[in-house]
């Protein structure tokens, strides 16, 4: 359980991410929700992404 919580140390904002945009994309294929929405899902993933790269290299720069 170790080795698994290893490898998702740092990964797991860009993990939720990803599932949440392929939900969203089979939402759309499946013509449950509109491009615009599909849109506002992708911009709402990108932001999750970026917060978390601020987060982790704001850390990095104080030491912590």
């Amino acid at each position: 359980m170790s080795k698994v919580r290893a490898f998702l140390q740092g990964k797991k904002t860009y993990i939720t991410a990803a599932i949440g945009l392929l939900g969203a994309l089979a939402a759309w294929a499946d013509g449950q929700i509109d491009t615009v929405a599909l849109l506002a899902s992708l911009w709402a993933a990108a932001q999750a992404c970026f917060i978390r790269a601020g987060i982790a290299n704001e850390a990095k720069k104080s030491g912590a």
